[in-house]
């Protein structure tokens, strides 16, 4: 392997990815796994050859680990951060907008880069490896994979017409990449702290639930649906989930509709539904305030030039019938 394709699968890693490598880095002579996500960390730089694996035993070769010690420098941190920070933006993307302008992916960029300029954001989304890849580009926009079907977009388009973008913060950012949904949000920890005590499942665990939750609310899943997703299980053939009475799946029903008002939506272009209500009510308001405005009629005088532009004077035009 070269050092430039080397270079490009090293700064093309994701964070748990390059943890992985730089654990391995230190142990020349290899190191037995024995926790399942660090063995599939193993198997990702293995199929990008940087890695050997035999069985449990992980072990970085000889000429992989010299080149990165002569080549990784602080410009190529820089670069494996931006990529790094492109697939976070693209992944808040993923859950905010089913489709987005390349202005709006600079604007995510720029929350933590902001004097990078649109060729750079363009490189690094065309660079983006497919697992971090959310979107493709259709018509100038960035559609969100699936959404091009039966141009779903273009119905997006058409409803979401001068509704603003919502832009999140970094920390929201952060969020939607690590958990898969807003915990930080009231709503959202209260559904979250209620299924952890309801059935005493560890809050990592409750908040595996809370992801697919606010993946069912934003693609508008009906309720009994979202009950359904809730309560299946994890894993194929595991046990599904019951609840301990009927006043708990009630309690559950209600929270989960709470959430789901507070949810950021595709259809709201990242709005949730409070602030999508308001923000429909003022262009409302400012339509019908448009609707109301006084039309200003401006007095012509008799022996002023017509304004229909036949160069008679008005009282000899239109004005003519008029006393």
């Amino acid at each position: 392997m070269d050092n430039k394709m080397l270079e490009e699968k090293l700064t093309a890693l994701g964070e748990t990815e390059m943890q992985m490598f730089r654990f391995m880095l230190d142990r020349p002579a290899g190191a037995i796994l024995t926790v399942e996500t660090d063995k599939m960390l193993a198997q990702i730089l293995a199929e990008d050859g940087l890695a050997e694996v035999d069985g449990d035993k992980v072990v970085i070769p000889a000429e992989i680990r010299d080149a990165y010690r002569n080549m990784w420098s602080d410009e190529l941190t820089l670069k494996w951060r931006k990529r790094n920070w492109m697939y976070k933006c693209l992944e808040a993307g993923r859950y905010l907008y089913g489709v987005m302008t390349w202005d709006v992916l600079k604007d995510l960029f720029a929350l933590r880069y902001p004097h990078s300029d649109m060729d750079e954001v363009k490189e690094l989304f065309a660079s983006t490896p497919v697992f971090y890849q959310w979107f493709t580009e259709r018509d100038g926009q960035l559609v969100l994979n699936g959404y091009e079907k039966d141009d779903y977009y273009k119905y997006l388009l058409d409803i979401q017409k001068d509704i603003p973008f919502y832009i999140p913060s970094k920390e929201e950012v952060e969020e939607l990449y690590d958990r898969g949904c807003l915990i930080s949000r009231e709503s959202h920890a209260k559904l979250r702290d209620f299924i952890d005590e309801t059935f005493s499942m560890g809050s990592d665990a409750a908040e595996l639930k809370m992801a697919r939750l606010y993946q069912a609310a934003n693609d508008r899943a009906r309720v009994n649906d979202a009950v359904e997703i809730f309560l299946s299980g994890d894993v194929e053939d595991s046990e599904k989930l019951k609840f301990p009475s009927d006043e708990a799946e009630v309690k559950f029903i209600e929270l989960y509709m709470e959430m789901s008002r507070e949810c950021r939506t595709r259809d709201n272009r990242g709005h949730d539904w409070y602030e999508m209500t308001a923000i429909m009510a003022e262009k409302n308001r400012a339509a019908e305030q448009e609707k109301k405005a006084p039309v200003r009629r401006v007095k012509i005088g008799r022996n002023e030039p017509c304004p229909c532009g036949s160069g008679r004077k008005y009282k000899n035009c239109c004005g003519r019938n008029i006393s």
